[in-house]
C-alpha cells in the first residue's frame, strides 16, 4: 500500500475506535461522535418470571413466530430451545402444518411438559375450540363465531402494529441520518487530508 493510502486507513481506524469509547452527545455537539446500531431487545420477552409455574394460554399466545417459540419453550419446558427445535418448530408454524395452540399443547402435554407440571389456564379449551374449527362444514359456523367475536381485538393490534412500523421507521430515518452525518464528517475529513 502506499504510504499515503495507510495513513488515511489509520486515522480512520482511530476515529472509529474513539467513537467507540466515547458516549453519543447527539446531533451538532462534537460532530463525528456516532450512536453505535442495536437490536432492539424483545419486549414480549423481557420482564416475565419464567420460573412461574401457571400461566394463561392468552400470555403465551400473544407473541408470533421465534418470540413465541422462545417463550413457549421457557414457559412450559423452563429451559431454551435448541436450534434444530426452533428451527423445526418455526417452520411448522410458518407453513400452517402446525398452529401455535397445537404447538403449546404439544409442549405442555409431552412427556418433558408434563414433567415440568406448569398449568397452562384455557389451553385446552383454545386447542379444541381450534380443532373444531379446523373441521369440514361443522367447522365452519365456529370459525365465524370466532371470528366475529376476536374483531375488536384484531382492531386494537392493527393499530398497534401502525405505531410500531411508524416508530420503527422513525428510528431507522434517525439512524440513517445519524449514519450520514457521520460518514459525511469523515469524508470531508478525508478529501481536506488528500487536498493538502
Amino acid at each position: 500500500m502506499k504510504p499515503g493510502v495507510e495513513r488515511v486507513n489509520m486515522l480512520i481506524g482511530q476515529r472509529v475506535e474513539r467513537n467507540r469509547r466515547e458516549k453519543f452527545s447527539g446531533p451538532g455537539h462534537g460532530g463525528g461522535h456516532f450512536l453505535p446500531l442495536r437490536l432492539s431487545a424483545s419486549t414480549s420477552l423481557q420482564g416475565l418470571d419464567y420460573r412461574r409455574q401457571v400461566w394463561s394460554a392468552g400470555e403465551l399466545l400473544d407473541c408470533y413466530d421465534r418470540q413465541f417459540v422462545q417463550k413457549a419453550y421457557l414457559a412450559v419446558l423452563k429451559r431454551d430451545c435448541d436450534v434444530e427445535g426452533l428451527g423445526d418448530r418455526l417452520r411448522k408454524l410458518q407453513s400452517g402444518a402446525m398452529s401455535r395452540a397445537e404447538l403449546l399443547f404439544r409442549l405442555r402435554y409431552g412427556p418433558e411438559g408434563k414433567e415440568q407440571g406448569v398449568r397452562v389456564k384455557g389451553l385446552i379449551r383454545v386447542f379444541l375450540i381450534e380443532k373444531i374449527c379446523a373441521i369440514p362444514l361443522v367447522g365452519l359456523l365456529p370459525r365465524y363465531l370466532r371470528a366475529l367475536a376476536y374483531l375488536p381485538r384484531m382492531q386494537r393490534e392493527i393499530d398497534e402494529i401502525r405505531g410500531l412500523i411508524e416508530m420503527h421507521k422513525n428510528d431507522s430515518d434517525d439512524r440513517d441520518r445519524t449514519i450520514a452525518d457521520f460518514q459525511n464528517v469523515e469524508l470531508d475529513k478525508l478529501h481536506r487530508l488528500l487536498n493538502r
